[in-house]
């Protein structure tokens, strides 16, 4: 089974990013790709091939969340969904039949 990341949209997670590494580095500037660069490590360092990170605004408009992970990225019933927002705790849920997502647990 995959695990699905379903993050915030990229301009969030770029913002978020530059403003870590603004209070950890002041003065050096952020690269423009910088949330590209780091996603990019992240799902090289040994990751298992089964988990993806999609930013919101990845996934196609007008269409159930499950429904358009399956879609857009092969999404199957039972695959996890970690569903990741600004200013709320996780929640995980499964891809059920029918884009009918199946909740696991509230973190």
């Amino acid at each position: 089974m995959a695990t699905f990341y379903l993050l915030p949209p990229r301009a969030c997670l770029e913002q978020s990013l530059g403003e870590l590494l603004g209070r950890l580095l002041p003065g050096l500037p952020l690269p423009a790709d910088a949330w590209d660069v780091l996603a990019e490590r992240l799902l090289q360092s040994g990751r298992p091939a089964d988990v993806y990170l999609v930013p919101r605004d990845d996934l196609p408009d007008g269409e159930p969340v499950a429904g358009a992970l399956a879609s857009a990225f092969g999404a199957e019933p039972g695959d996890r969904v970690i569903e990741v927002g600004a200013g709320r705790a996780p929640r995980e849920w499964e891809v059920g039949s029918g884009d009918v997502p199946v909740v696991v647990a509230a973190r």
